[in-house]
């Protein structure tokens, strides 16, 4: 059964016949890059809810997958997303990977605004805090 909030954002992804193994589950290195797809898209989508332009200078720090049940090739996945926690540089994001109505994998991933020049981390710029705290659970 989902975990998600009510306002978590839910990405739609498409599965590639490459996603596969020979077993016909959806590889699990194949299901951190749809997580990833899912991670980009949502913070895409909050940047154009939020009409708020500039790089997006974010970088993962850490990664956490719990693998629950097989993804198969056979159909979509929809990922729920959402935010657990905002802090001063960070944030933490939620995935759940679902496919016919079954939560089939959870990622939670630690994100750094960053500072690419300085190559450091930087404090969350308030308009950005802001979208973050609208799929905030």
């Amino acid at each position: 059964m989902s975990q998600a909030p009510e306002n978590a954002i839910n990405i739609h992804l498409a599965l590639r016949w490459s996603d596969q193994d020979l077993l016909g589950h959806v590889n699990n290195a194949k299901i951190m890059t749809l997580v990833e797809e899912a991670r980009v898209r949502t913070v895409m989508q909050l940047q154009q809810d939020n009409q708020w332009s500039g790089p997006l200078d974010m970088v993962l720090r850490t990664s956490q997958t719990e693998f629950l049940r097989p993804v198969m090739y056979t159909g979509d996945v929809e990922v729920n997303v959402w935010i657990s926690r905002i802090g001063n540089t960070s944030f933490v994001m939620q995935h759940e990977l679902v496919q016919d109505d079954a939560v089939c994998a959870t990622v939670e991933a630690v994100v750094v605004m960053f500072d690419n020049a300085k190559q450091a981390p930087m404090t969350i710029p308030e308009h950005i805090r802001s979208a973050l705290e609208a799929v905030s659970s």
